[in-house]
């Protein structure tokens, strides 16, 4: 209800501008029905949360859950359709608990006319809109090519360097960005407490440094 009046769920710079756009113009609707969204689209995007668990281990039950009702609603659908997630998930989820969810879903092996991929977000949280349209890459992983040139041609106009890739290699490479940021945002800490017990200005340091 809140999408259909145009207004953002959640609180990020200039989205609710564009969502109020895009359903004035058509071009954005909001359905609760998996069903009916599947029967009109030709790409269902997972962005599901995948929270941690007490160890560490990543809760998949809600990407579980929703490849299933994809799966479900994709048995009355005859006509070529790409499953592509975008949550966060350890390499080889996408084999252990998408594809089979689909699978359980569709009743059956998956047919030839649904494909799966994965395309990993590289978003932060209060810019999301701004790193949306200046990416530093794009990463699709798929084991089907017709399925990684659909979700890349969703980012015609935007300028990045497109790596089409592995499944396993799209989904590594999320985790391996979020540890460089977190290995980048350590380092800086350390050097700012080495220069200041040596009364140097850090800030002046990492400027010059970055």
């Amino acid at each position: 209800d809140i999408l259909m009046e145009g207004r953002s769920p959640v609180i990020e710079k200039d989205l609710d501008e564009l969502i109020s756009e895009g359903v004035r113009n058509g071009r954005l609707s909001a359905v609760a029905s998996a069903r009916e969204a599947i029967a009109t689209s030709d790409v269902s995007l997972i962005c599901v949360g995948t929270p941690s668990q007490p160890n560490s281990s990543l809760n998949l039950q809600y990407v579980d859950r929703v490849c299933e009702e994809i799966g479900e609603a994709l048995r009355a659908r005859k006509e070529r359709h790409v499953v592509c997630v975008r949550s966060t998930m350890v390499p080889g989820s996408t084999e252990k608990v998408v594809i089979p969810a689909l699978k359980r879903g569709l009743g059956g092996d998956l047919p030839e006319r649904v494909e799966v991929a994965v395309n990993p977000e590289f978003l932060r949280e209060g810019t999301a809109v701004h790193d949306f349209f200046n990416p530093p890459k794009t990463v699709v992983g798929s084991a089907q090519a017709s399925a990684a040139d659909t979700i890349v041609s969703l980012y015609d106009g935007i300028e990045a360097p497109v790596f089409k890739t592995a499944i396993k290699v799209a989904e590594t490479v999320k985790y391996v960005d979020n540890v460089f940021h977190a290995l980048k945002i350590t380092f800086a800490n350390e050097i700012g407490s080495v220069c200041k017990s040596v009364g140097v200005d850090s800030h002046e340091v990492m400027r010059i440094f970055t």
